[in-house]
């Protein structure tokens, strides 16, 4: 939107608000009086007629009460009924108008006079609108009841109708008919004073009672158009006086920004702010186009920056990425120069080791490929963990095995580095136990377990394969053996060839096992079983023909060391056998 249209509509939004309100208020507090006036003028009809009823009411009470008192109702008395009373009955329905009927009863409720013949001589079971005792002159006892009814419609004939006005005979219980209960009607009502269980409703139409006010709506809403008009054209013209400089400011600054010509300038010909401000931008422009040469030349300088930069990131990037699939080791050496990336290898002695997941297929077998990945990313991730933590070298992952090796391309010498990936290897087997623990929790029926195979000997180590793709690995028979002392080993068990098991003696405690047979050597291979660590004598591992046990001694009750003895006391009773 732009600034000339939102100038237009500020002023007429601010020239049009007071004028509605002020509009607005007025025609309320005309239609509030008009309503007030309405309401008063039908009241005033309504008392007047509500009046006349009541005098019409006062008038048939007074005529019950003489006709009452009369000494002919003594006939009622003596049975001496004659002409007279029915005469004088008659008399008073014709001079009143009554649509109903007058009734004379004994004291048994007996019809003794009326006039209506036909109810002469039973007992009164009609509606009784009013009744009064009548009394004997003689002795002042009831005689009977004088008593009318008293059609409704003799009332509702008195009321003033109009094609405006409409008036309803109600009881005070009783609700207003449907057409009223609509809205579409002003109401007002009083009850009867000499009835007040019945009330008189006057209504009138409410577009009758507001149509003087209907046409000043229309009249209103004529003045509204042509007040928006005129306001719209006075602001059309006083937003092109005040925006017109603003455009041309804008429509040069455009241009500048399109043609990069900074020579171009904005006419000043108004002393104001707008034309101080057309001034500014003037000013403004001559500064830039100075700066522009300078800027140029400073951006010039700062592109090569950035593009050396960007290529930097961008090495560095890839550095890290390329980072995950290399031993940190071998990463380091290559991007600090250490090592060179050609087809080069080495002879050294290194001690490899050899890992897997005992019966993997048949215990991955039923496994969802989800779970599956899940358990085997993780278990990979923990003792690759484990192994950076101890400085190994990560070969290469073999399916659920993986090769590692210590002693290139960082060594702390044979010994060290042996001794090294046997402690390595006792963590790797702790955190498989507590993470068959989480497995099993978990719902994994089947946890892995984990065999290892280590062994110490001469490899070639280096980088193998093409000039356009090459790996860095080891390769000898050493690196077989090593794979084949690993297959050998029992689940949840590490071995150690003897020429490992020479250089770690004096930091484990190992215990020989079965003999293995090379391939390509005729003499057997003897193993060992890492048993624990001399420095961590807590645990306590035999495992010897006809016996295997494993013990730690802080977790062992009283009650399980009683159970040891009597087992070493039997053994001994059975040796003396």
């Amino acid at each position: 939107m732009s600034i000339k249209t939102k100038t237009i509509i500020i002023l007429i939004i601010l020239s049009l608000t007071p004028y509605i309100i002020t509009m607005g208020i007025l025609g309320n507090a005309y239609r509030t009086d008009i309503e007030e006036r309405v309401r008063y003028d039908m009241q005033n009809q309504l008392d007047i007629t509500v009046d006349r009823l009541d005098q019409t009411l006062r008038s048939l009470d007074n005529d019950l009460r003489f006709v009452s008192s009369l000494d002919v109702m003594n006939d009622i008395i003596t049975q001496d009924l004659d002409q007279r009373i029915f005469s004088l009955l008659l008399l008073k329905k014709n001079d009143l108008d009554l649509i109903g009927n007058f009734f004379v009863l004994d004291t048994s409720e007996r019809v003794v006079a009326s006039t209506d013949i036909e109810s002469l001589g039973e007992i009164y079971s009609g509606p009784r609108f009013e009744a009064l005792p009548i009394f004997s002159t003689f002795d002042e006892r009831q005689a009977g009841t004088l008593l009318v009814d008293y059609s409704e419609e003799n009332l509702t004939r008195l009321f003033p109708q109009t094609d405006t006005l409409r008036y309803s005979m109600l009881s005070s219980q009783a609700a207003l008919p449907q057409d009223l209960q609509r809205g579409d009607y002003i109401l007002v009502e009083r009850p009867l004073e000499q009835r007040p269980e019945w009330r008189v409703v006057l209504a009138q139409d409410t577009d009758f009672a507001f149509s003087a006010l209907n046409r000043l709506t229309r009249v209103f809403f004529i003045a509204l158009v042509i007040g928006v008009f005129t306001i719209a054209t006075v602001a059309y013209l006083i937003a092109n006086y005040i925006v017109n400089p603003i455009l041309a400011l804008s429509t040069t600054a455009r241009s500048i920004t399109r043609t990069q010509d900074y020579s171009q300038r904005v006419a000043v010909n108004r002393k104001d702010e707008i034309g101080q401000l057309s001034t500014a931008f003037n000013h403004m422009i001559s500064g830039m186009q100075e700066m522009i040469a300078r800027v140029r030349e400073e951006g010039e300088n700062r592109l090569k920056l950035a593009q050396e930069k960007d290529r930097a990131e961008m090495l560095q990037t890839l550095s890290n990425k390329l980072s995950k699939y290399l031993s940190p080791q071998i990463y380091e050496s290559i991007f600090s120069g250490e090592k060179d990336v050609t087809l080069s290898s080495s002879r050294k002695k290194l001690t490899i080791f050899f890992s897997d997941i005992v019966n993997f297929t048949g215990t991955t077998d039923k496994m969802e490929s989800e779970d599956l990945t899940q358990l085997l990313n993780q278990y990979l991730d923990e003792m690759t963990s484990i192994a950076l933590e101890y400085g190994a070298t990560v070969d290469k992952y073999i399916g659920d095995a993986i090769m590692i090796f210590f002693g290139d391309p960082h060594t702390k010498g044979v010994t060290e580095d042996a001794v090294n990936c046997v402690r390595m290897a006792v963590a790797m087997q702790k955190r498989v136990n507590e993470l068959q623990g989480e497995w099993q929790a978990a719902g994994f029926t089947k946890p892995f377990k984990i065999r290892i195979g280590i062994h110490t000997g001469f490899c070639t180590v280096g980088n193998f394969g093409t000039e356009n793709r090459m790996e860095y690995t080891i390769i000898g028979s050493s690196v077989n053996l090593a794979s084949r002392i690993e297959s050998s080993a029992r689940p949840d068990s590490i071995y150690l060839s003897e020429d490992t098991y020479l250089l770690v003696k004096n930091a484990f405690q190992c215990i020989p096992v079965e003999s293995v047979v090379p391939k390509g050597l005729s003499d057997p291979l003897q193993l060992y079983r890492v048993v624990t660590m001399l420095d961590e004598q807590e645990l306590i591992q035999l495992d010897a023909q006809g016996v295997s046990l494993m013990l730690e001694k802080s977790q062992i009750s009283p009650q399980t060391r009683q159970q040891l003895q009597d087992i070493l006391q039997q053994l001994d009773s059975g040796s003396e056998d």
